[in-house]
């Protein structure tokens, strides 16, 4: 699999969606069957032949459901309440959905007596289903022992990024050090490995550390020499795995401490336009979308009107400029959330807990209720729904001289939400800035329909449960 397929939907992911899908179909015909629907008949006619539309919306909206609940994140430990209740709440929203969907056609849904039936079962099997899951997590064999090879120190959110994660296929047990000393690293006890052995003798390492798997980082800027030793070790069996592939498939990002000018280069995404049909395309589902969402949101603008002039003076809304796609200004509006004086002193990042922000401001950024007026700025084509946040010229021109490579992600227009939005916490930092980049980096080199669509339910997890990112 490559980086984004594998951190769209890995194996794992897919055999826990299928065993959901099942679960599904088992509760279904197990609510037939106790309300009598399915007596002298086939359940599978039934489900099929019968129920078809019902049976296909309920599939759809419970995966998606599932999804936007987190009941995929298998870093999540489901053997404790707050996780295990996701389930239920999970398996709540899709029944809400799904009376709303009989209500409007009602040859999509089911009887209320099953339809209460199914909820009950589901709710149980997927419950069952997600502490069985956390159990066997831990019980997993242990991944694959690797050691590392790098002519440079590598930084250690690299090293915790491949221990932590549940989808890493490797335990680092130590670093092959190119022209410098090394020593084995216990991957329980330190969180970042110790030098191994200099290059030269990387099998002798090898074989005490009981591995079979080469990490190199920095490929292209190897020696012949090491390059050749590695050559030679890949015939005798060793695996050898460029490591900035491995943590991009696992992380989200492009790993900015591991690439350099010839990474970007190579990469046809960083090319402006490089792919017109795909740009064309995602406008028209950002123009579809945000009239839908501005249709279906008037009620959370009538409210954050009424919430604005009932707690603060000044106009509702605010416009200010901001940088979009080519470095090109363009005029954005939000709902104000902050005080009049906000920027009495002159212009400073916005953070987590800014106290320029009004108690009803602070709702209206939890909820992100206060970028609803950027729809107008995704209809004009300033914005996409998804992409880089935009930011403010002052900042711009900071960062495009702090941070290697920033410029490149004016490549294409900035979001109503982001990649780096819904993986990372509020930034207010040049620390944190480079961080996002990296997000962002990612999206923009990975940018596709599957890419976009996740990025916008991760954004409806981000609103329900991780407020203030």
């Amino acid at each position: 699999m490559t980086a984004l397929s594998s951190l769209l939907i890995s194996r794992k992911t897919l055999a826990l969606a299928a065993l959901d899908g099942l679960t599904v179909l088992t509760a279904l015909a197990a609510s037939a069957t106790a309300t009598r629907i399915g007596s002298g008949f086939s359940l599978l006619t039934i489900l099929v032949r019968e129920w078809k539309g019902a049976t296909l919306i309920a599939l759809s909206v419970h995966l998606l459901t599932f999804y936007v609940f987190e009941l995929y994140n298998l870093r999540l430990d489901f053997r404790r309440l707050p996780n295990l209740l996701r389930g239920v709440g999970a398996v709540a929203t899709a029944a809400i959905v799904l009376a709303v969907s009989s209500f409007v056609v009602p040859r999509w849904g089911f009887g209320r007596r099953l339809f209460g039936l199914h909820a009950v079962f589901l709710t149980l099997g997927t419950c069952l289903s997600r502490v069985a899951l956390s159990r066997v997590i831990e019980l997993r064999e242990p991944p694959e022992r690797a050691l590392i090879v790098t002519g440079a120190k590598i930084p250690d959110d690299v090293v915790e990024e491949l221990a932590r994660n549940p989808e890493s296929p490797f335990s680092v047990v130590g670093i092959i050090s190119v022209g410098r000393p090394s020593m084995i690293f216990d991957p329980l006890n330190a969180p970042t490995p110790a030098p191994v052995s200099p290059l030269a003798e990387c099998a002798t390492a090898l074989k005490v550390a009981g591995a079979k798997h080469l990490l190199v980082a920095n490929l292209d800027q190897l020696p012949a020499q090491a390059a050749q030793e590695l050559l030679r070790l890949k015939g005798e069996g060793i695996h050898v795995h460029e490591l900035g592939s491995i943590y991009q498939g696992l992380s989200g990002r492009v790993p900015l401490h591991l690439v350099d000018d010839l990474y970007f280069l190579r990469v046809a995404a960083f090319t402006r336009d490089t792919n017109p049909v795909l740009s064309n395309l995602l406008r028209v589902f950002d123009v579809l979308v945000a009239l839908a969402l501005s249709a279906l949101s008037w009620p959370l603008w009538l409210l954050a009107y009424v919430g604005i002039k009932a707690t603060m003076p000044g106009p509702a809304l605010y416009s200010q400029e901001r940088v979009g796609k080519d470095e090109v200004p363009y005029t954005i509006y939000k709902f104000r959330s902050m005080r009049l004086d906000a920027e009495k002193d002159g212009p400073r990042w916005a953070t987590q807990n800014d106290d320029r922000v009004t108690p009803f401001g602070r709702f209206l950024r939890r909820t992100r209720i206060d970028e609803l007026p950027q729809l107008w700025n995704v209809l004009r084509g300033d914005m996409s729904l998804v992409g880089p946040r935009p930011e403010r010229a002052v900042f711009v021109s900071q960062l495009s001289r702090e941070v290697p490579y920033y410029a490149l992600r004016f490549q294409i227009r900035p979001g109503l939400t982001g990649w780096a939005q819904v993986n990372y916490r509020y930034g207010a930092s040049v620390d944190d800035t480079r961080v996002k980049l990296s997000y962002d980096l990612f999206y923009i080199q990975g940018r596709s329909l599957s890419l976009f669509a996740v990025t916008l339910l991760k954004t409806v997890q981000t609103v329900l449960f991780k407020p203030g990112s």
